[in-house]
């Protein structure tokens, strides 16, 4: 894929690559969607205060080596379990001992004629099952892809197909449990926007099962996220989604700047609520959760982007993120291979509700070429970041 200069995907397939594992102590408008009646919304008090996050820092935890990229899981015996993709295959990672060290397990898909990318992992609770969403492109097509495991991930099988075949981009999915056991897949996707008469935009899509079997139809392709400010640009993808109160819920995703600054469209962090598990979304409720400062020689905003979710316990929304904005001169460009961007790793929560945000913190300042953190919470306010170390080696210390 050749990405437009604005394109919110950077695809960068590598055979070998090492990641860095901390810790923390955490303690224009498109058509309505046609939505089914099998269910209604829940009404159940909304917590609308969070507990504040307990005093503590990021330590290294393990500082080089094989991990999943973003999305780790926990399967029914405890291991910790993820994957990531090295181009033509899908390789799955487990972990025993809560993310200090991990293991290869085999193996979810190899195929010479196929490009894999933006794997991730979700374990139904209470069963051995584990699924794998990830993107495919192959003579110039892209699908989104599910495959299972009936067995805690020590074999794969061929599950369905979310969405594609299609010339346009579709890819980033993120596999999410509503409260009620529907299985929900959110992902990036051009078709949608297309669809929705803005050709050249990228928009969230949703699909849904009743349970987690059976067709992705029990939604309909829902509009998760996209700025309908009339002659914005809106290109938004890589969603993580989490779970507020009862059926509310928060996705977070990149974008890039509806309206450039000094000639510019740099990368920035939105996020977007629903009140009814996803069928709706309250654009009342759009906020951007963090764009960085504008750099004064060049006139443009330096840039925020690859962000991942994760509410701890009961307490606020956290969100890690690359940015370039300790650089010096002027910021990267959004449409930068990601092995020539320069990135920390920041870290912003929400502060006295769901809709407001803190100012950043470092979570990892040591070196200037990283991508895509992913958060997980191992233990109650316990909580891992996993950074990919784009192929070079990390010693972190805290």
């Amino acid at each position: 894929m050749t990405p437009p200069s604005w394109s919110l995907r950077r695809c960068l397939p590598r055979r070998l690559m090492t990641f860095a594992l901390l810790t923390a102590s955490f303690g224009a408008c498109a058509p309505e969607e046609a939505l089914p009646n099998d269910s209604q919304p829940d009404t159940q008090p909304v917590a609308q205060v969070e507990s504040p996050l307990p005093a503590g820092g990021w330590r290294v935890l393990m500082p080089s080596g094989g991990a999943p990229i973003r999305g780790i899981t926990r399967r029914a015996d405890g291991v910790l379990i993820g994957g990531s993709s090295w181009g033509h295959g899908i390789d799955v990672w487990t972990s025993t001992n809560g993310g200090a060290s991990w293991a290869l397990h085999g193996s979810v898909a190899n195929n010479p004629n196929v490009e894999f990318g933006d794997v991730t992992m979700r374990a139904i609770p209470g069963t051995h099952t584990v699924f794998c969403a990830f993107r495919e492109y192959a003579n110039g097509q892209f699908r989104v892809t599910i495959t299972r495991s009936d067995n805690d991930g020590d074999g794969w099988v061929y599950d369905s197909t979310v969405v594609g075949p299609t010339s346009r981009f579709v890819g980033a999915p993120f596999l999410f449990q509503r409260g009620n056991g529907d299985l929900q897949v959110y992902y990036d996707s051009e078709l949608l926007a297309a669809q929705g008469g803005f050709p050249g935009h990228q928009w969230i899509a949703m699909q849904g099962r009743q349970g987690t079997t059976g067709a992705w139809t029990a939604y309909g392709t829902v509009t998760v996220s996209r700025d309908k400010r009339a002659g914005a640009l809106s290109r938004e993808g890589m969603p993580t989604v989490v779970q507020l109160a009862g059926d509310r819920i928060m996705a977070v995703v990149e974008g890039v700047e509806a309206f450039p600054t000094g000639g510019a469209r740099a990368n920035v962090i939105n996020a977007v609520q629903s009140w009814d598990g996803g069928r709706t979304w309250d654009d009342s409720l759009r906020r951007t959760v963090y764009s960085s400062r504008i750099d004064a020689g060049s006139g443009r905003r330096y840039n925020a982007y690859v962000p991942y979710a994760i509410r701890v316990g009961n307490g606020p929304v956290g969100v890690a993120f690359c940015t370039d904005e300790d650089k010096a001169g002027p910021p990267d460009l959004s449409s930068a291979p990601v092995d020539q961007r320069n990135c920390h790793v920041g870290f912003v929560t929400t502060t006295s509700n769901f809709e407001t945000w803190s100012a950043p913190s470092p979570v990892w300042t040591g070196t200037s070429r990283n991508y895509t953190p992913g958060l997980f919470e191992r233990a109650p306010n316990d909580v891992i970041a996993v950074i990919d170390g784009l192929g070079t080696n990390r010693v972190l210390q805290r």
